[in-house]
């Protein structure tokens, strides 16, 4: 067992200096567009909608991963790689969702599910109990940003630990590690903090860059400590970052419009506006919103590479499109 209770948070606040970075313009849009289907969608519930998307792969067993939806009124859902509503827990609105489905605690998995608070300006932890499948608050110290919080985001795990990006609401950027320190309580230190050219509401990592961008404008190429190492005008207010046959990508939604935009994820560059369509007996996504990229394996000849989540802001469903799908409907000849 467990037990909960107050530890000091250890920090330490090393600022990054922004004031220079490469300005990457993006590259003029062709009035085509890029079309994939869905081949997967979860099934309707009684709820306003996903405001965040994270996936929860199992190791051990493909077919058991989960799909978790951050609720827009608030808690969370937890869906099968079919569809089905697997479980569903009241709770605060949470901004951004953060999945660490590898952690260990005293040796044993434990998968933990985060969201930001913007009610106790915290960033809220949960376990997840795959018997169940159950979700449980976790006795995880205190994560919290200078200032008010507005998202979270996952970094990556390594052995012991996982990181995630915290964003306040105004211009500011912190790095957490979470591990297993042996003490009451899930360890929680703040790593790094930095500077942002402009308020970011959404952040994301994978092609080993982590990706920032907010409603103010402005979409952020960053080093792993916060170094501004690129920056091209637009909107977004949900990142998704993977490799895709050999090719480094940035995923997006602005919130607004019927595509995906899809970039390169060096330089930032448009690659292609993407159209989600109708797949065999599936809707396909007429306002895009929340996005999630695993290249973990969910099971089956489908999604045995990996999965893309698309929520639909129209019905707030979730749609899926297998990783080796999206990876072929979005090459393009250079």
């Amino acid at each position: 067992m467990i037990a909960s209770g107050a530890l000091a948070l250890a920090a330490c606040e090393p600022v990054t200096d922004t004031s220079e970075f490469v300005d990457l313009a993006p590259t003029e849009r062709d009035s085509s567009y890029l079309e994939l289907v869905s081949t997967g969608v979860m099934e309707r519930i009684e709820s306003d909608g996903a405001a965040s998307v994270a996936f929860l792969p199992d190791s051990n067993t493909a077919w058991a991963g989960l799909i978790a939806t951050a609720a827009s009124e608030g808690g969370i859902d937890l869906y099968d790689v079919d569809g089905e509503s697997v479980f569903r827990m009241t709770g605060p609105r949470l901004w951004g969702l953060a999945s660490a489905p590898g952690f260990q605690l005293r040796g044993e998995n434990l998968p933990l599910l985060f969201g930001a608070d913007r009610d106790t300006n915290l960033v809220r932890a949960y376990a997840l109990l795959r018997s169940g499948p159950e979700l449980i608050e976790a006795p995880v110290e205190p994560i919290g940003p200078s200032g008010d919080i507005a998202a979270v985001c996952g970094l990556g795990e390594g052995i012991g630990y996982v990181d995630l990006m915290v964003l306040s609401r105004g211009t500011t950027g912190e790095i957490w590690r979470i591990s297993d320190t042996g003490g009451d309580l899930i360890g929680a230190t703040r790593r790094a903090r930095f500077d942002l050219p402009s308020p970011a509401r959404t952040c994301t990592s994978g092609n080993g860059f982590i990706y920032a961008a907010g409603p103010a404008g402005g979409i952020y190429r960053l080093a792993d400590d916060g170094t501004v190492e690129g920056q091209v005008d637009g909107l977004a207010i949900s990142l998704a970052a993977g490799e895709f046959l050999g090719r480094p990508v940035l995923i997006l939604t602005d919130g607004t419009s019927e595509t995906v935009e899809v970039r390169d994820g060096r330089t930032l560059a448009l690659i292609g506006d993407v159209i989600i369509r109708n797949g065999f007996s599936i809707p396909g996504v007429d306002e895009p919103g929340a996005l999630a990229v695993s290249d973990a394996s969910f099971g089956g000849a489908a999604y045995q590479s990996g999965l893309v989540a698309v929520a639909d802001q129209d019905d707030g469903r979730v749609r899926l499109i297998a990783r080796e799908t999206f990876a072929r409907g979005i090459t393009v000849v250079d």
